[in-house]
């Protein structure tokens, strides 16, 4: 968190205090900091990689309040464009199993409305970071059964194919990940209204950006650092994040021993040389993203 952050903050809360509303102490979250505002929401900021601040009120609830943040100078606040995230239903999108070796990749959509957000926060639905491994296979079967899901997986023999014919034209895993993205997204786009898709952001690249655009045409399209912070993009993380293991799981078996989660530890390529003695160095596209450096740590012995 950088100073000019935590000045724009304290800034922010003087000019609400100075109109009679009080708000408490900044909070850490990633790529940011917020604060609440009384009982009216929360105050959302965002550090640019251009060194400018984003400035997210769309969760407070009282327009006074909003303008106030959003205003710019000393005098009056100025209205600013209305935010698509305070838009209903929400499509959260995001994936899981990108910076893993073993196991599959996987992107899920989660479309929610106010009421299924709120119901969803209160049984502890939020980032699958902070989430067992346990409870995020209950949360994400209380979802599924809630709410409209929409899941795109690849077994790693289907990834690495992918992978390979992306990389033969130039492109990259975003590239592979926004597709991904696009097929789920597109789907709940297609089932019912949706007033805004809401992506956890893993490339600034333009063609990515318009690549996740295309799949929903008319429906405004936001991508955000930390965006798991959002009941929707969250919900959709225990979904992808449940069914990456459950495909962990099923590789461990075919493996007959527990193949361990992660891009590159000792135990991990413990493991994969455990397996290519076993079934041969060619069966490991059957169980991993072969273009990781592990591989080639494996293959020098």
């Amino acid at each position: 968190m950088t100073d000019s952050l935590e000045a724009r903050a304290d800034e922010l809360r003087l000019r609400l205090a100075d109109r009679g509303y009080g708000s408490a102490e900044p909070a850490r979250i990633q790529h940011g900091l917020q604060f609440r505002v009384g009982e009216n929401g929360v105050v959302r900021l965002y550090a640019r990689k251009d060194g400018r601040i984003t400035v997210d009120a769309s969760q407070v609830r009282d327009p006074a309040v909003r303008l106030l943040v959003q205003g710019t100078g000393t005098g009056a606040a100025r209205e600013s464009p209305p935010s698509p995230l305070g838009r209903w239903p929400q499509v959260g999108a995001d994936e899981s199993g990108k910076g893993d070796y073993f196991g599959p990749l996987v992107a899920a959509a989660v479309r929610v409305d106010a009421f299924e957000a709120a119901g969803l926060a209160a049984r502890g639905v939020r980032d699958s970071k902070t989430v067992s491994d346990d409870e995020v296979g209950r949360l994400a079967a209380m979802i599924a059964a809630e709410c409209a899901t929409s899941v795109e997986m690849l077994m790693p023999a289907q990834y690495n194919a992918r992978y390979a014919a992306l990389a033969a034209r130039g492109r990259n895993l975003n590239d592979l990940l926004a597709e991904l993205h696009a097929t789920a997204i597109g789907r709940l786009v297609g089932e019912g209204p949706v007033g805004v898709v809401i992506v956890d952001r893993f490339s600034a690249t333009p063609r990515i950006e318009a690549a996740l655009a295309a799949c929903c045409p008319g429906v405004p399209v936001v991508t955000e650092c930390g965006a798991e912070e959002r009941t929707a993009v969250a919900a959709a993380s225990c979904l992808a994040r449940a069914r990456f293991l459950e495909g962990l799981s099923a590789l461990s078996g075919r493996a007959g021993f527990a193949l361990p989660k992660g891009g590159s530890s000792p135990g991990l390529v413990k493991a994969a040389r455990r397996f290519v003695d076993r079934f041969g160095p060619e069966a490991l596209d059957e169980v991993a993203k072969v273009h990781f450096r592990t591989t080639r740590t494996i293959r020098k012995g």
